[in-house]
């Protein structure tokens, strides 16, 4: 299967991915795809920086192409 995966995330000032959940609605329904993206997304790795917020937000959009 392919198929996009829109991951809201919660971002550290460490840069390390404190929470990951799948948006619903604009996401794949394929568990396999939504399991994968969000693992993919808690193992992202940002710039830290001391001078960033507590908490940061944003959205990983995965493309998944069928093979």
């Amino acid at each position: 299967g392919g198929g996009d995966v829109t991951v809201r995330i919660t971002v550290a000032r460490s840069g390390k991915v404190e929470n990951a959940e799948i948006v619903d609605g604009v996401s794949s329904a394929d568990p396999c795809l939504r399991d994968y993206a969000k693992r993919a997304a808690l193992l992202s790795r940002f710039t830290a920086s001391e001078s960033a917020p507590k908490k940061q937000f944003g959205n990983i959009v995965y493309r998944f192409i069928a093979q």
